[in-house]
């Protein structure tokens, strides 16, 4: 008798273990796709904009000559280069802004062997020693900074791409 007693505490035990772990499963399931959800609002699905990259020097971002840096604040005037993408096709906020920034490098680093003489033609000054950052432009606004920026200085006279 005394081990009937027993067995029945240890499956009644069991039971409760499994239930447990059950609710904890369930629990944790519903707040992964409650957080799905929340970044899909996030995003802002009504809103879908075609992503524009803007090439700027850095007399336009506020670097002067021989200088390092990063941007600071908005760029003037008007990018060197630009790119629209194809179609609206990203969502703004967070995730749009990356892909954003994604296609816009897949897009630079296929003309960057000749980015000398891309921007030295479109550039309507002359140009020395100046780096080329990278904005982006998505669901309208502002020019945003990507913190990327071509590794080498370029030279423009009347121009024509030289060496710096």
């Amino acid at each position: 008798m005394l081990n009937l007693k027993q067995w029945v505490l240890v499956v009644a035990c069991l039971c409760l273990a499994i239930s447990i772990e059950a609710r904890r499963k369930l629990k944790r399931d519903q707040e992964e796709s409650l957080k799905t959800i929340e970044d899909q609002y996030d995003e802002d699905l009504g809103e879908i904009e075609p992503c524009q990259c803007g090439v700027f020097m850095s007399q336009q971002v506020g670097i002067r000559e021989g200088r390092r840096g990063r941007p600071r604040g908005p760029p003037q005037g008007e990018p060197v280069v630009t790119y629209d993408t194809d179609s609206p096709s990203l969502p703004c906020g967070t995730g749009g802004f990356k892909h954003c920034v994604s296609k816009c490098l897949d897009v630079i680093l296929k003309y960057l062997p000749r980015a000398g003489s891309v921007i030295c033609g479109a550039i309507e000054r002359d140009v020395y020693r100046e780096k080329a950052f990278l904005f982006i432009k998505n669901c309208g606004g502002d020019w945003s900074p990507t913190n990327f920026s071509a590794g080498k200085e370029f030279c423009c006279k009347d121009g024509e791409h030289q060496k710096c």
